[in-house]
């Protein structure tokens, strides 16, 4: 039977960003552009607010959301670390669970057999998203839930009842549709994995005003500033996610690896005491100070 950690309500934020020196050369994720791309994975609400050490840049080996950098027959997953942080890695399975890239007549869903879990190609499901689901033993010992294509099977988000409904898994926003955004992460027994699923849309803010109900903080996000838990981490501290930061400041690649920086308005106010103010993508007015 699964065991369902659904974390909901808390981003992370990582800012990956185009190498700073104006070289071609992108940062993890970078496209080579002028601004820095935020990128972005939940945790449960608080998280990363301990101030300890992260994991920096080296811990992510691959994009979640482009699902670059892995080999063909990979795709590439959040996952927890052995110091307790969070990275991505690239995976290897027989199908990808947003790609649907089964046989036809067939779904990519994640199944559990002999105490695993692991992606494979089974049968779908009748149940459409939003409707109520259940898990479903085989008599050839694998267990999958009753949702079609692209979905899972999890407790309800939070105002949309009780119970376990289908939702539809993504690597990025944009394949959530109407579904809201991609912020949920699932942790299922049996597999290092991290599949994030789509959940409701974070409550927008200004980073600069933060105006967010305590305890949460305003951090910018591939969406737009949005409301997350707070982290206490300072001023070139090493971190894998922006709220793990102090308020006012985000986690960006600033060529050396992912270190919190102070936010400020390219060209206006706040400025910088140190370093250049270097936009965020996705993101009109708000910036990094970077060295």
């Amino acid at each position: 039977m699964y065991r369902l950690y659904v974390l909901t309500g808390t981003l992370l934020l990582a800012l990956w960003g185009a190498s700073c020196n104006g070289s071609d050369d992108p940062g993890p994720g970078g496209d080579g552009d002028a601004g820095m791309d935020a990128g972005t994975t939940p945790v449960p609400d608080g998280g990363g607010s301990d101030g300890g050490g992260g994991g920096g840049g080296q811990d992510f080996d691959c994009n979640v959301a482009r699902q670059d950098a892995c080999a063909p027959g990979q795709s590439c997953h959040f996952a927890d670390l052995a110091d307790g942080g969070t990275g991505s890695r690239c995976f290897e399975a027989e199908c990808d669970v947003v790609a649907q890239d089964c046989a036809d007549g067939l779904r990519c869903t994640y199944a559990t057999e002999a105490g695993g879990t692991r992606r494979r190609c089974v049968p779908p499901g009748t149940a459409d998203e939003g409707a109520p689901c259940t898990l479903a033993p085989t008599g050839g010992g694998v267990a999958y839930d009753t949702c079609r294509q692209g979905l899972f099977c999890r407790e309800a988000p939070e105002g949309q009842g009780g119970g376990f409904t289908c939702q539809r898994m993504c690597h990025a926003t944009t394949q959530c549709g109407n579904s809201g955004e991609c912020n949920t992460v699932l942790r299922l027994e049996g597999t290092d994995e991290l599949p994030l699923l789509c959940g409701p849309p974070s409550v927008a803010c200004d980073p600069f005003g933060q105006d967010c109900t305590a305890p949460l903080s305003c951090y910018p996000s591939t969406s737009g500033p949005v409301c997350a838990g707070s982290g206490t981490r300072t001023e070139g501290q090493s971190c894998d996610f922006s709220n793990q930061c102090a308020p006012g400041s985000a986690c960006v690649n600033a060529g050396g690896g992912l270190t919190c920086r102070s936010l400020c308005v390219p060209n206006g106010s706040p400025a910088c005491s140190t370093g250049n103010c270097r936009a965020l993508d996705g993101n009109p007015g708000v910036g990094a100070c970077v060295p």
